[in-house]
């Protein structure tokens, strides 16, 4: 039987200071050094330069990142190539082109919704924009949280500059299991509220969190904003453990903003986000400044927005309130009492408490202020509560007023309701059309109704037309209890043949008038109706 015998190839090997000139292609091994050589051969033969090139290894002492070289090409189709350079291209080591982006897991953080991260993510904020050189704005990179779930059982501390981003919302999740809030402002020393600003450290500001979720797995805030200006927060997700048919907790909060008297919080703008399952979904009564919402979605809460419930003149950033607070754009939905409720100075001077808060163009589900009882509830409250005054409700929609019209009541005998704005404030609604019948001798619904609970002034601004024949004016009502007067102003430019009234009625078969109804008679006109289109002002 033949003996079969595998040949074995032997390269070059031994000290790298015995190392000879390598023929072309000969491979050298440095023992000692842990290095792999190549010889160039001739330059007969095409080399460069007669000599021996390393091939990297874990043993080189160069790394891959530092030498190799990375040119943006941009698109490589038909047309001509992007040039990054003024007469050619531009070319950088492979190590700064990764430097660009900054990952929490480049710091240890894995976000396998299994291993505590809270560590990694805080080592890593606090590298990139408290341990470095505040004067050197290249150091304050945006840190990236690659999709996954990342564990923290503390307070994850943001200082200025920050700038945070996922890759969406229940795609970057942040899951927080402590019994305070998920995140919370800082200055670049460390400092958290109550000693920000200390020894002339920079207070939090030039903030951003986009693209994420912060969710809580007990009944704690999400995020605390504390002596911060100019905090940008896009497309994040606030997400609590409080469920439908739940009551009030103090320390269920998904967003709470802390000042100081003498460092206020202003110019805060969430924009996009969503707040959900919360006790109280914002929380506001310190003295702040200049906050924004819009285009964000409110669901599954006791309260919506409570503002100034802890304000009360005297304690240190509780002395004045939040002032210019917007909510705009946004959906409200299954909040068991009010949506925004502006809460009265416990103990304050007067001209203090949370003032100036405007509601402007949102959209509020009929799952909104009934105690999660339903339309029609005995236990609705007011949409919206206005406490204090320069306050504000412009061109609102009320889901639970048109549903009730439409299930519940009739031309005849509207359902008496709560109002949708109450207190002090203006309540500005968006312009309706309807048609009043020609030759109705007799004093005939026109469909507006409004709750007359409460005292109020109510101000209508109409046009009409019946063929040719036009209209403007306004069509005023004072209201108190069970009473009311009205007066009509118009000019017009031949008589429409229109007679407007208002009176105070029993609408749901209870003691006292509580409906208040605008009624209209017409002449005969060749049987034209009258169209008629109105927008209703009321002074709460």
């Amino acid at each position: 039987m033949p003996i079969v015998q595998i040949s074995r190839i032997q390269h070059r090997r031994g000290k790298k200071t015995d190392l000879p000139q390598l023929a072309a292609g000969e491979l050298g091994w440095s023992i000692d050094e842990q290095k792999l050589y190549i010889g160039n051969g001739t330059v007969a033969d095409g080399a460069p330069a007669v000599g021996n090139t390393e091939i990297m290894t874990a043993g080189s002492n160069t790394s891959f990142t530092t030498s190799v070289n990375h040119t943006y090409k941009g698109y490589l189709g038909t047309s001509t190539p992007i040039t990054t350079g003024a007469t050619g291209d531009l070319t950088r080591t492979l190590q700064q082109r990764l430097d660009d982006y900054v990952s929490v897991k480049d710091f240890g953080a894995v976000g396998d919704d299994s291993t505590a991260d809270v560590v990694a993510i805080q080592r890593a904020i606090d590298q990139l924009y408290s341990e470095t050189d505040e004067n050197d704005v290249r150091a304050r990179r945006t840190l990236f949280f690659p999709a996954g779930t990342y564990k923290i059982n503390a307070s994850l501390t943001i200082p200025p500059y920050a700038h945070l981003v996922g890759e969406g919302p229940d795609k970057t999740i942040i899951k927080n299991s402590a019994s305070a809030p998920a995140l919370v402002t800082e200055d670049d020393d460390g400092q958290v509220y109550g000693n920000i600003g200390d020894s002339s450290a920079t207070t939090p500001t030039q903030i951003q969190i986009s693209n994420m979720t912060i969710r809580t797995t007990v009944a704690y805030g999400g995020l605390s904003i504390d002596n911060a200006t100019k905090v940008f927060v896009n497309n994040v997700k606030f997400q609590g453990t409080f469920v439908s048919g739940g009551t009030d907790a103090s320390n269920s909060k998904g967003v709470t903003v802390r000042s100081t008297t003498v460092l206020p919080c202003a110019n805060i703008v969430f924009d996009q986000c969503q707040f959900t399952g919360f006790a109280r979904l914002v929380d506001m009564s310190y003295d702040v400044i200049n906050v924004r919402f819009t285009n964000c979605d409110f669901s599954t809460a006791y309260y919506g927005a409570l503002l100034g419930a802890e304000m009360d003149g005297s304690t240190n950033g509780l002395t004045k309130g939040p002032r210019d607070i917007q909510f705009s754009g946004s959906s409200w939905s299954t909040i068991g009492q009010q949506a925004i409720w502006v809460k009265p100075a416990a103990g304050a001077d007067a001209g203090t408490g949370a003032r100036n808060v405007i509601s402007y163009g949102n959209w509020y589900a009929e799952t909104v202020a009934n105690n999660f009882d339903g339309v029609q509830s005995i236990t609705e409250v007011p949409v919206i509560q206005f406490d204090n005054d320069e306050c504000t409700s412009t061109l609102d929609f009320f889901e639970r007023t048109s549903q009730r019209d439409t299930d519940f009541g009739d031309s005849t005998d509207p359902s008496n309701t709560p109002p949708e704005v109450q207190g002090i404030g203006l309540h500005k609604k968006a312009v309706k059309q309807i048609t009043l019948a020609d030759n109705t001798s007799s004093a005939t619904d026109t469909g507006i109704y409004l709750p007359g609970f409460t005292d109020k002034g109510v101000r209508i601004t109409y046009k009409m037309n019946r063929g040719a024949k036009y209209r403007t004016g306004v069509f005023t009502i004072s209201s108190a209890g069970e009473l009311c007067t009205f007066n009509d102003d118009f000019e017009e430019t031949s008589d429409v043949g229109t007679t407007l009234s208002a009176i105070t009625s029993d609408g749901d078969s209870t003691a006292g008038n509580d409906t208040i109804r605008v009624k209209y008679v017409t002449t005969s006109d060749s049987s034209t109706d009258v169209t008629m289109e109105y927008q209703i002002e009321i002074l709460v």
